[in-house]
């Protein structure tokens, strides 16, 4: 389990090669709430994708790839129940 206490606001989030995916806007109910897109949107990233956490990154687990269809899915689930 990753130590959520060291994830601060506006920290970088890599994904498992290294790229920048997105920044830290909060935590929130056990995901990593990131802040608004290029489409204006808050998208939500499940903690039990975090690889690690270090002094300045959140590392996931997953590509850049993997993590886009997680949130395309998540976002197509938010405007489906709504």
């Amino acid at each position: 389990m990753v130590d959520t206490t060291r994830i601060r606001e506006h920290m970088p989030v890599l994904d498992c090669n290294g790229e920048r995916i997105g920044t830290v806007d909060k935590l929130d109910a056990g995901r990593i709430k990131l802040t608004r897109s290029d489409d204006g949107q808050h998208h939500f990233l499940p903690l039990s994708e975090i690889a690690t956490v270090d002094d300045e990154n959140v590392i996931t687990q997953l590509s850049r790839a993997e993590v886009a269809e997680l949130l395309h899915s998540g976002a197509q689930r938010r405007h489906t129940e709504g």
